[in-house]
């Protein structure tokens, strides 16, 4: 009878035994459930060992751990909870030692901590702050975004953004901003003094010009011997062409300025500009079709100087056996589109019947002094076409040429629609 109440003893202390076991392996599995639990430690044989828990929220902190931006969680007063390694690198100082700290400690100026956490309060979450390093001199620059973890957990979370780099970047462009305005400043003084030098050069070449074709005029050529009359007659040639050298620089300086844009009908400047040029248009017998043109915003006095150079360059270069043919219209939009830009813009054709020109002499006709062609053949400078150009880039605009010998020449001008 004894040795069996002695059983239900036993029994019964196992069955407690059993039972404050069970209560304490239900505490730990709603413990993980709740996510309260980041590990276990287990008793084998009096020696303790620790299992980690691999959940998602151990991934979740994985991943903060893992940015490369800096990530912190803070009290409301500031004091520290949490900080991912690239904060310890950023300001240079292990984890451990800043866990416990308040976040202004490491502000450049702490008074813009109050703020912030105010702010959070009217929604402006994000705030670009001065960090201290561990190193006295040096701060860095970031971009800082609060998120109020409440009611879930009592706290902030905070990422930290370094903007280092990018105010490096920034700075290098406001200096190369600067520098450029500043070349540019040089470059509007050099081209007006550039634009005075040229005036006044020409003033003081011209006034010698005249007096030498004025007395070459005056000299009996009865009492000159043949030699001296064809001396004589060269010098006069070569002042003539001297200062019309002159008048066509002081043209092509004239054409640096941006002069105030109109409403221009380009029929009424092309009619203005046959006008003028009736003499040498009657002398070649040249004919002239204007199709249908647009009225474009433009400086009315440089597309008279553009047209009249472009229409007298066609009739110069014609052919002695055919009158001068030649055509001005404008071009379908579908065909309107300079290679590799996707702007759209207005083109107009100038097409002749002229001698045309070799295809590796195209990309030499719009340079200042350029001659095709020897003096004693065709007269010029070799500045209208380099004019016509300059007027075309004061207009935001292109001209381009297309020609074969013997069969002509075309010029494009590109006209932006804006």
């Amino acid at each position: 009878m004894q040795d069996n109440n002695t059983n239900i003893e036993f029994l019964l202390a196992e069955i407690a035994s059993l039972k404050e076991k069970l209560y304490e392996s239900n505490s730990i599995v709603n413990a993980i459930k709740d996510g309260d639990v980041d590990a276990l430690v287990v008793n084998n044989n009096g020696v303790p060992q620790l299992y980690s828990l691999e959940t998602a929220d151990y991934t979740f902190r994985l991943l903060i751990e893992k940015f490369r931006q800096g990530a912190l969680s803070i009290s409301r007063n500031g004091l520290i909870l949490y900080c991912n390694d690239y904060f310890s690198k950023l300001v240079g100082i292990p984890s451990e030692k800043i866990i416990g700290n308040y976040l202004y400690e490491y502000f450049n100026n702490a008074e813009h901590f109050v703020p912030v956490i105010e702010a959070l309060k009217y929604g402006v979450a994000t705030h670009e702050i001065l960090f201290n390093t561990e190193d006295e001199n040096k701060t860095f620059p970031a971009y800082i975004s609060l998120t109020d973890l409440e009611p879930a957990v009592q706290g902030i979370g905070i990422i930290i953004t370094d903007l280092t780099e990018k105010k490096k970047h920034e700075d290098a462009l406001i200096k190369h901003q600067k520098d450029l305005e500043e070349k540019i400043n040089e470059l509007n003084k050099t081209n007006a003094n550039l634009e005075e030098f040229i005036h006044v050069i020409s003033h003081d070449l011209k006034e010698p010009l005249r007096k030498i074709v004025m007395y070459n005029g005056r000299i009996d050529a009865a009492h000159l011997s043949e030699a001296d009359n064809k001396s004589m007659n060269v010098m006069k040639v070569s002042a003539l062409r001297l200062n019309s050298l002159v008048d066509d620089l002081v043209k092509y300086s004239s054409h640096t300025a941006q002069e105030e844009r109109t409403e221009v009908n380009l029929v009424e400047i092309i009619s203005e500009v046959t006008d003028d040029l009736e003499i040498i248009i009657n002398d070649k017998k040249a004919r002239i079709q204007i199709g249908q043109l647009p009225t474009i915003y433009a400086s009315k006095v440089q597309m008279r100087q553009l047209f009249s150079n472009l229409i007298s360059n066609a009739i110069k270069y014609s052919k002695t056996d055919f009158s001068p043919l030649i055509q001005i219209s404008q071009i379908d939009n579908a065909e309107s589109k300079i290679p590799n830009q996707t702007e759209q813009f207005i083109k107009i054709q100038i097409k002749d019947n002229g001698i045309g020109m070799e295809t590796t002499h195209l990309i030499k006709i719009f340079t200042i002094f350029q001659r095709l062609h020897a003096k004693n053949e065709y007269s010029g400078n070799g500045i209208g076409l380099a004019i016509c150009k300059k007027i075309m880039e004061n207009h935001s605009g292109n001209i381009t040429v297309e020609s074969k010998p013997n069969e002509g020449t075309i010029f494009n001008l590109f006209f932006p629609l804006s």
